[in-house]
């Protein structure tokens, strides 16, 4: 036994005579008596790790420990740190005798423990109110899925990102390791790019981890995905490291007709190619001239009766776009030094025009490499032509199997939710 927290249970909402010897199963408050640590192992930061973990743990048990609105206990004044640092306020001093020692009372609101940090940040932009905006939530509650496709509804943004510390080491000795899921408010998606670069930037900017530090996300279908913070002279980045497999050639069953008068395009005259991605960006990717890209008229409603494994993305040569994309406002960029620019819309999935897609670009990366006939390792610049907009630096691996996206992100909201 390396320690224990001893506590009880009790009704009222301050330290009494009565609450430090009594139990009151259901109390609305609970009494921390003792923090003990075996003498070999003191001085190591365990009372410490003990009491936040003991807190943690009847903070997320609302099963059990749902009544309680609070934690009480007594320190004497060498103490008085300690408990502060893992989250208990200052009352004063104590009128509980307690031996001979001048003691305090120190509470911790466990209704307040219970909410949850939320964040809002618009992923590939640098600026507020452009690029992707992800909601990003530090817990997966227990895994439970109904709950998170509730929250994601609730948010009403393309995608909200949940995230839960996993405890493993990462690949590299400084990483840190973050299971990760995305939903948007039509379901659970496999990989999606803004909200990983959203979550990174949230972990970074709340000071969760260190901006120095890698940052590893375990996905149930993609894989590892990896986050770092790159500064060069083109500003402050995120990189995010991504599986990459271009698309297929579209076969004979796919819905090719419907779709182009979908989009509003000509069948003959507009579309240069249709093909799908991989399954884990399975979405279908219809390349056209610059021309049709900018007067691109989508009908969601017909789009959203089309079968489709998440959504479609058109993409053209260059930068195009009928409206000046947000990002861009005032940015001073030179059009010509983006390679492609795309849309992207899920209307099944309760998304009619995503702002920025990340995860489509693991897929628009090797297509646009080989049909540009750029060498891997070599930076293409990509431009999603939203209303919002964003911008994307693309990075190919020698072997065409993984591809660096990178993106910039701002906060826009912090607050806190119910659980």
């Amino acid at each position: 036994l390396i320690g224990l927290v001893v506590s009880t249970a009790a009704a009222g909402d301050t330290l009494e005579e009565e609450s430090m010897s009594k139990h009151e199963v259901g109390g609305a408050s609970i009494c921390i008596h003792s923090v003990v640590v075996d003498a070999k192992r003191r001085r190591r930061g365990l009372a410490r790790a003990m009491v936040k973990a003991y807190v943690d743990a009847v903070a997320t048990d609302v099963e059990r420990c749902g009544s309680a609105r609070r934690m009480l206990l007594l320190a004497h004044a060498p103490l008085l740190g300690l408990y502060k640092q893992c989250g208990f306020e200052f009352l004063g001093p104590s009128h509980v005798e307690h031996g001979s020692e001048l003691w305090f009372d120190m509470q911790l609101d466990l209704v307040a423990r219970r909410q949850l940090d939320l964040m809002q940040v618009d992923a590939f932009s640098p600026v507020p109110f452009a690029g992707n905006p992800a909601a990003v939530l530090f817990t997966h509650r227990g895994g439970d899925e109904d709950w998170m496709q509730a929250v994601a509804v609730e948010n009403n943004l393309s995608e909200t990102a949940f995230l839960e510390h996993s405890g493993a080491e990462g690949a590299e000795g400084d990483s840190e390791t973050w299971d990760i899921r995305w939903f948007t408010p039509g379901g659970e998606v496999a990989l999606c790019g803004h909200a990983t670069l959203a979550s990174a930037h949230a972990l970074w900017d709340s000071g969760r981890s260190r901006r120095s530090n890698p940052i590893i996300f375990r996905t149930r279908q993609a894989g590892n995905l990896q986050c770092k913070s790159i500064s060069n002279a083109a500003g402050a980045w995120i990189q995010m490291d991504f599986p990459a497999q271009g698309p297929t050639a579209a076969d004979a069953e796919a819905p090719r007709k419907d779709l182009v008068a979908a989009l509003g395009l000509e069948e003959n005259s507009d579309v240069l190619y249709l093909g799908k991605g991989p399954s884990f960006a399975p979405d279908l990717i219809i390349e056209v001239t610059p021309a049709a890209f900018r007067r691109l008229a989508p009908d969601s409603g017909a789009l959203a009766r089309i079968k489709m494994d998440r959504g479609v993305v058109v993409t053209c040569a260059g930068a195009a776009f009928k409206v000046l994309p947000r990002v861009l406002a005032g940015a001073g960029d030179d059009m010509s030094t983006f390679d492609f620019s795309s849309r992207f819309f899920a209307p099944a999935l309760g998304i009619e025009e995503d702002p920025v897609t990340g995860s489509a670009h693991s897929a628009l990366a090797p297509y646009w490499y080989a049909k540009l006939g750029k060498a891997p390792g070599t930076v293409m610049m990509a431009l999603q032509a939203s209303p919002r907009g964003g911008v994307l630096r693309l990075q190919l691996n020698e072997d065409g199997s993984r591809v660096e996206i990178l993106g910039q992100a701002v906060t826009v909201i912090r607050g806190r939710m119910a659980p």
